[in-house]
């Protein structure tokens, strides 16, 4: 089946609340004509469908088969409202889907904290923000606002310069506390919010949802102004805790991959090290004699890397697999291949295996 677009809806649900507004008299339903998004549309339907069954059963003046046709098209536009809404949330769970696996693109912290709002614009709020909690106060690190990129800057400026607390915001507080998402209604007047930046972004409702890795809330993503109806709900809710757990795998994993490549450079820094002295024999080691280390010939001018590089050498690896093996990187290798190829006088990888396989052939 497909769907009516979903302006054709609204445009079919105004009508129909201008026509029950004049029918019954309720001069209430009129405001309900102005609305522009669909949950305020299906507010005022239900609103209608009610002074209709009203009227229905009491039986007033109003024509009876008049109000029954009224009730009946009001149940209609109301499954088209529904519908359409219903779509727009499955659209919104699959764009949640492309901007995790988007995120999970980067390769640093820094990187994925400037992008984390931007991602959340585009799964349709005008305003994010991302935020690092360090010990009991918390911090904005990047933030995205449409149409508007010098209130972004200072949200994160007077952020930084004045953090939010834990214990004195409320909403926050329960976050950290319940490890689970909160929505924040009328924040305008609300005593236990982040004033400085909530009068400064004029924020009326938003929800903020923890950043959870390892057990722990290590950030705050805070969102508000969804693009449909300028405001958040109970679905923005959901959506933003199901966004805030994926990011913590994501941030986990990104994690790991700055781990590994900082324990790369180390290695790679030791290796460097390493390189300048000469291989010496290992009398105290169990396992049987190597006889690359006790061979006196161009053996022994190869360093221990160098050494290591050749006995993977032979098994036929890469360039890149070796790189692997070893935690150095693949320019690293090569270095070494050629230095080998150098001491031991071989043309080639292939000439080198066969020094290799004869000189284990007259150890054994």
């Amino acid at each position: 089946m497909t769907l009516e677009p979903a302006e054709e809806v609204l445009r079919r649900a105004r009508e129909i609340l201008r026509v029950v507004a004049k029918v019954t008299g309720e001069a209430d339903l009129a405001g309900h004509t102005l609305t522009r998004d669909l949950p305020s549309t299906e507010a005022g339907l239900r609103a209608a469908e009610q002074v209709v069954i009203r009227d229905l059963v009491a039986g007033g003046g109003t024509d009876p088969a008049r109000l029954a046709a009224l009730l009946t098209q009001l149940g209609g536009t109301l499954a088209s409202v529904r519908d359409s809404r219903l779509a727009v949330r499955t659209a919104a769970m699959a764009d949640l889907h492309h901007s995790l696996a988007r995120l999970r693109a980067t390769t640093s912290l820094q990187e994925l904290a400037q992008r984390v709002p931007a991602e959340l614009n585009r799964l349709g709020y005008r305003r994010a923000l991302f935020s690092r909690l360090s010990g009991p106060a918390w911090s904005p690190r990047s933030a995205y606002t449409h149409d508007d990129p010098q209130l972004a800057e200072d949200l994160v400026r007077i952020g930084t310069a004045i953090p939010g607390q834990i214990g004195r915001e409320l909403p926050e507080t329960e976050v950290v506390r319940t490890r689970t998402p909160v929505l924040v209604d009328d924040a305008q007047h609300n005593p236990r919010v982040h004033h400085r930046l909530i009068n400064l972004a004029r924020t009326l409702d938003y929800v903020v949802a923890p950043l959870v890795t390892r057990g722990e809330v290590v950030g705050l993503v805070h969102a508000d102004q969804h693009v449909e109806h300028d405001h958040v709900d109970e679905f923005d809710l959901r959506l933003l805790g199901l966004f805030a757990e994926g990011l913590g795998c994501v941030f986990e994993r990104v994690v790991f991959a700055e781990q590994l490549r900082l324990m790369r450079e180390r290695m790679r820094e030791v290796d460097d090290l390493l390189d300048g002295y000469p291989v010496t024999p290992q009398p105290e080691r169990s396992r049987p004699a190597d006889p690359l280390e006790q061979y006196e010939g161009p053996f022994a001018e190869l360093t221990r890397r160098e050494l290591d590089v050749l006995r993977h050498l032979v098994l036929g690896e890469s360039n890149s697999q070796i790189a692997a093996e070893l935690f150095i990187s693949p320019g690293t290798v090569k270095t070494h291949v050629k230095n080998v190829l150098r001491k031991l006088g071989a043309a080639n990888r292939a000439e080198a295996t066969a020094r290799y396989h004869e000189l284990m052939q007259r150890h054994r």
